[in-house]
């Protein structure tokens, strides 16, 4: 067995994939009437929450023809309306009252009505307003706390996220008497080594605004792990004649500029002024004791050894005063409401911890005394509830349209990376397609109440992570894998989900066992590196070496691959005879 002992995480984690492309292809036509209806269906007076639903997806529909080949009168009318519906959100929370919304519909309907470009159309999810608890407004929020003089600014929002961004900025600036334009470019390139290009009416409105020596603000959700978009822009817009005391980026969060991706990425962003939201303040009334980034292994996980967390990563959560009751991001509309439906189906079930609705992008449980399991708890009976949960999930979360070629295709690659073998052979049989929970670590299990609840159950089976949609087996590998289970703990459990669900996954679950450790190595050594130095990255170099070795098991396996006609021999041989839970 190889030691990794004195690598370092940042190189074990280089070129390892585990971010999926979460785009979908739609007719630009059909995101038209979508907005449209949207629209019709606001209420009046229309609510702070329902204009930011449709700003964002007014920033989708811009975000998604600037990125096509759309014609130019079509594009424009999109960046007029995302800019209305900004004002409109902006002047419904600064006055503290609604907004008119028939009045409002009416002039969005009208902007939206020319729009003649139906082809199909690339949208991207906005992973700010998704996953990360990015308040719309914050934005709004950071432009107000610097108090620019320049009574000029061009705004350069970077797609996706910085369409809606620059359009909210843009709506503050005016609103602070502050004479604002935007424009919106996609950086291209490896994502370490974007460029950005501006076209021939964007340098004639980059020079206008030079000529008037106005701000330029550069705006994205970022900086990501290299930071080479942001970069990208403002390097390029200094090759445009901007001088860089005039340039301001605004960002999300405080970066690490020292653990940048990008070449030399330290000296670069170094050169340039920026500005940070930070965490949002935008939050439920009784949302008061942070517990996000794993401080919430104070509470739930007091005593050592901690499970390892990647804090940059985790859904932000606050527990009430009392204690009683969670708070965690789900997402703001419309991109969280599969997460609540699939957290109050889950409470519905008895499976999940009690769920009392939402409220500004955030999902609340009512959170039961306990204590978090761990692998020593694991019984016949533990097995049993497992299996009967996947049993459930498959069945009540099923998907649709579920291929996993990508997944193969990137669990290939990072098995090359890490063992230096080719592994073209290994596919991943989709007979159960599903929306899985992906985290079935025993620390993801609650023991409250004489019963065995399921925490952090709707949120990461289909975001920007692998595996995405995909066959229930991925849960039952993960069972499999994180639980460690012995051969015939393994096969009492896989007998036990067939019961409940009538599918036999023995023919295809090796695979995805071996899909599963290398995704969680795979993403265990990349945020190693994103904490070098700290406590929480030997947590993960520990799991990365766990998971390892789980792989290298899987391959000196005695009885060869199970995924072939041979190994569901020996699996029916074996399950006659099993021993039932």
């Amino acid at each position: 067995m190889n030691s990794l002992a004195s690598t370092p995480p940042e190189i074990l984690s280089r070129e390892f994939l585990i971010f999926r492309d979460s785009r979908r292809r739609v007719g630009a036509a059909g995101l038209v009437a979508w907005l449209s209806t949207e629209l019709q269906q606001l209420s009046s007076p229309a609510s702070l929450e329902q204009l930011l639903h449709v700003l964002l997806l007014a920033g989708e529909l811009e975000c998604a023809l600037a990125d096509a080949p759309a014609p130019a009168i079509d594009a424009a009318a999109t960046s007029q309306l995302t800019s209305l519906l900004a004002d409109a959100a902006l002047r419904c929370e600064s006055r503290n009252r609604s907004q008119d919304a028939s009045l409002l519909a009416h002039d969005c309907r009208q902007i939206l009505q020319p729009i003649s470009y139906s082809g199909v159309v690339s949208v991207s999810v906005l992973e700010g307003f998704a996953y990360y608890a990015l308040h719309p407004l914050d934005y709004a929020d950071l432009v107000a706390r610097l108090r620019l003089k320049h009574p000029h600014a061009f705004i350069v929002g970077i797609r996706s996220i910085g369409t809606t961004l620059s359009a909210v900025l843009r709506a503050k600036l005016r609103e602070l008497g502050i004479e604002a334009e935007r424009t919106t470019v996609r950086p291209t390139g490896h994502p370490y080594e974007r460029t950005c290009e501006f076209t021939p009416p964007q340098r004639q409105a980059i020079a206008h605004a030079r000529a008037l020596g106005a701000e330029i603000l550069v705006c994205d959700e970022g900086p990501g792990r290299s930071g080479s978009s942001l970069l990208s822009v403002v390097e390029a817009l200094e090759q445009q004649g901007v001088p860089k005391d005039r340039i301001l980026i605004l960002c999300s969060h405080e970066p690490d500029v020292s653990a940048l991706c990008a070449p030399d990425a330290e000296r670069r962003w170094r050169r340039f002024r920026y500005a940070a939201t930070g965490m949002t303040r935008r939050l439920p009334p009784n949302a008061d004791k942070y517990t996000g980034g794993g401080e919430w292994r104070h509470l739930l996980a007091p005593d050592e050894p901690w499970p390892a967390v990647w804090p940059q990563m985790e859904r932000l959560k606050y527990l009430s005063c009392d204690e009683r009751e969670l708070w965690t991001f789900e997402g703001h509309s419309p991109y969280g409401a599969p997460a609540r439906a699939r957290n109050q189906a889950l409470s519905d079930s008895g499976f999940g911890a009690r769920y009392l609705g939402g409220e500004a992008g955030f999902g609340r449980h009512l959170l039961p005394q306990g204590r978090l399991l761990r692998g020593t708890d694991l019984t016949p009976a533990l097995l049993a509830h497992m299996a009967k949960y996947c049993a459930w999930r498959a069945r009540e979360l099923c998907a649709s349209d579920v291929d996993c070629g990508e997944l193969e295709i990137v669990t290939r690659g990072n098995l090359t990376r890490e063992f230096g073998v080719a592994h073209d052979g290994l596919q991943l049989a989709v007979e159960r397609p599903t929306i899985c929970d992906n985290r079935m670590a025993p620390h993801c299990w609650l023991a409250a109440d004489g019963q065995v609840l399921k925490l952090d159950t709707a949120l990461h089976g289909d975001d920007h992570f692998f595996p995405g949609p995909c066959d229930i087996a991925w849960d039952l590998a993960g069972v499999i894998v994180e639980w460690e289970l012995s051969t015939s703990a393994r096969e009492g459990f896989l007998l036990q989900y067939q019961n409940a669900s009538g599918d036999n996954a023995m023919s295809r679950i090796g695979n995805y066992e071996c899909a599963y450790a290398m995704f969680r190595l795979a993403w265990s050594r990349m945020a190693a590196a994103s904490v070098a130095g700290s406590e929480e990255e030997v947590r993960l170099m520990r799991d990365s070496q766990r998971y390892r070795e789980c792989i290298e098991r899987r391959m000196r396996h005695a009885d060869g691959n199970w995924d072939t006609p041979q190994g569901a021999a020996i699996w029916k041989r074996r399950t006659d005879c099993a021993m039932r839970y």
